[in-house]
């Protein structure tokens, strides 16, 4: 067997040109089903950070008719001791208040409806990471009087740090809400919607707005691992009072949800489509090896090889090929999608537009999951092996006398 190995091996190299034009199919087979398996979970990715990590968070603690009618008079009081029996939950990294409500925000001359979110500023910037998107001015910070408004709406009413903003809203339990702040910030929101509606603003501060002393609408929890989500909604489920719920934010989102299913299945299917294209690429390629080397494989056989020990050589050559092919393909294409990783491509015109709308920010993402690259080497590995019987059956049935002459 080990003699057979080093025949195999040293077959490769005697026509460099023949098996570097193999080995060099099988790398761009590998990189180009590896860049579109990246590119793909890259745009679910982003989608997922743009609902989880700018709005939703991994899972929230609400009161249970919350959801369904988001109002202040569905909002709870949230128990510091059960806040801190969830922070001690297993992979829960953060909780963070809360208190979620509409008004009208206004300036001497415009009006528009806008979504208030009073925070817990330092908290909600470690989920957000917001103050790296201010614009101008400053982020909020824990007791702060002041608001953060989205870049659009602040377009839209024509005011600047400094400028004051005049809020009018209905609070808890009916309470008329209205107030004067001061804006310190102008933030540029990754979510279009978000960008031209939110206001951002102490939680103190909105619960005095709102009439709403010691309440929140929602628990927002965070972790690091989110493979472990539901073993955590189960964990938190056991610890919260009866009158509340946890949500997942699947749960909470589920149009993305079924929009990125419905998208990788499409996805699958167009990947199922382009392994069609690498296989019989490769195969072209294996067939141009074998008509190439049949007046070889006839003298070799003439002399006194047998078929079957040809075969087994042959074999190793085109596990060989397929070997050095996939894992240079596996190299150049973490390489090729890791730079893109760091470095998204904009997107501009018509697809930009639509991007938007989905709440996604206008780049092609790309996804450094090791599995995508992992996953791509092995099935094309696979694909090289179920090829690799072609020259195996074709030496088979090898005619010497034809061969010889051919």
């Amino acid at each position: 067997m080990k003699t057979n190995i080093i025949l195999a091996w040293r077959n490769l190299w005697r026509n460099k040109r023949r098996t570097l034009i193999a080995i060099s199919s099988i790398t761009f087979s590998v990189l180009l089903a590896s860049w579109m398996r990246s590119m793909q979970e890259g745009s679910y990715e982003s989608m997922i950070d743009n609902v989880v990590k700018f709005y939703s968070g991994y899972l929230q603690v609400q009161d249970t008719a919350y959801w369904n009618e988001r109002t202040l008079e569905n909002s709870f009081e949230a128990d510091p001791q059960i806040i801190q029996q969830i922070s001690g939950v297993k992979n829960v990294s953060l909780v963070s208040n809360r208190l979620e409500s509409f008004t009208l925000a206004a300036n001497h001359l415009k009006s528009k409806p806008a979504l208030v979110m009073g925070i817990e500023p330092e908290a909600e910037n470690q989920i957000t990471k917001l103050s790296a998107k201010i614009t101008q001015g400053t982020f909020l910070k824990n007791g702060d009087d002041g608001v953060v408004l989205g870049e659009k709406l602040a377009d839209f009413l024509n005011l600047g740090v400094g400028d004051t903003l005049v809020m009018l809203s209905q609070g808890y339990r009916g309470v008329s809400a209205s107030g004067l702040f001061v804006i310190k910030g102008i933030v540029k929101h990754p979510n279009p919607e978000f960008n031209k509606r939110i206001i951002y603003i102490d939680i103190q501060k909105a619960r005095e707005f709102y009439s709403a002393e010691n309440r929140s609408t929602s628990l927002v929890i965070m972790t690091e691992k989110h493979d472990h989500i539901s073993a955590m909604q189960n964990e938190i489920r056991k610890i919260i009072p009866a009158g509340n719920t946890v949500m997942n934010w699947q749960e909470m989102q589920p149009e993305i949800v079924q929009l990125i299913e419905s998208d990788r299945g499409s996805g699958l299917v167009m990947l199922g489509i382009l392994y069609m294209v690498i296989a019989f690429g490769m195969f072209s390629v294996v067939i141009m090896m074998v008509k190439e080397r049949r007046r070889e494989f006839g003298i070799v056989h003439a002399i006194g090889m047998q078929k079957e020990k040809l075969g087994i050589i042959v074999f190793f050559e085109t596990l060989f090929i397929g070997f050095i092919g996939c894992v240079a393909g596996l190299a150049i294409s973490i390489v090729f999608c890791l730079y893109f990783y760091h470095n998204p491509i904009p997107l501009t015109g018509e697809m930009a537009t639509a991007t938007e709308q989905y709440g996604m920010e206008p780049y092609m993402f790309f996804s450094m999951k090791p599995s995508l690259f992992y996953s791509q080497m092995i099935v094309v590995f696979f694909v090289s092996l179920v090829i690799a019987v072609f020259p195996i059956r074709n030496i088979s049935r090898l005619n010497i006398t034809k061969a010889i002459r051919g």
